[in-house]
């Protein structure tokens, strides 16, 4: 199928500018047991285990990540990964089945850390330094943060798709506000996100 344009899209009566992003169910049914979902039966997880393989931000996560422990006890660093896993467009989706976006490895997207400043308590997303410096051409990212975060920040997800009955392939749009503003040309890259 190849990579899809980054054009203006129609939705309704709106304009949306960019491209949309193409939904992967899981392919397993609601009781749990494998059924076949998404035409190529497959499992999101494979898709985050090219980006996130297990383990890996204990591993090799940038260490001056914060968890909110004071939130959940329990909290660990996770790893997240973008474009989303349940997508085609996933860097780990294959190019075999369709994927848009594919990488071999986590180390070919941009890398990230979040961490929550003490002075301000807002939560700021930083290029880990421990790597080459972004190019803003990688078609995936890659961040260390918080597992609460990063379980809570999707958990609506769900529901959305169930609620508009997203079907294999369907087409949606992600918001980040904030983000339309960001210039990735200057050299300090500054993004208010609400």
């Amino acid at each position: 199928m190849g990579e899809r344009p980054n054009a203006v899209y129609r939705a309704g009566a709106s304009i949306r500018k960019g491209a949309p992003l193409n939904y992967l169910p899981d392919r397993r049914g609601s009781t749990g047991l494998h059924g076949e979902r998404n035409k190529y039966g497959r499992d999101p997880d494979a898709n985050r285990r090219v980006i996130c393989p297990d383990k890996w931000a204990a591993e090799s996560g940038h260490p001056a990540s914060t968890t909110v422990t004071d939130i959940s006890a329990s909290d660990i660093l996770t790893c997240d990964e973008f474009t989303f896993a349940a997508t085609y467009n996933s860097g780990g989706m294959p190019t075999d089945m369709e994927g848009t976006n594919p990488v071999t490895s986590g180390d070919q997207c941009l890398q990230t850390f979040s961490r929550k400043l003490t002075s301000s308590g807002y939560w700021h997303l930083f290029d880990d330094d421990r790597r080459a410096a972004p190019t803003f051409k990688e078609v995936c990212g890659r961040s260390t943060m918080s597992g609460w975060v990063n379980s809570t920040s999707m958990s609506r997800f769900p529901t959305f798709a169930k609620q508009l009955r997203l079907l294999d392939e369907d087409l949606y749009f992600v918001r980040t506000p904030g983000f339309e503003n960001c210039d990735a040309s200057q050299a300090v890259v500054k993004c208010d996100i609400r």
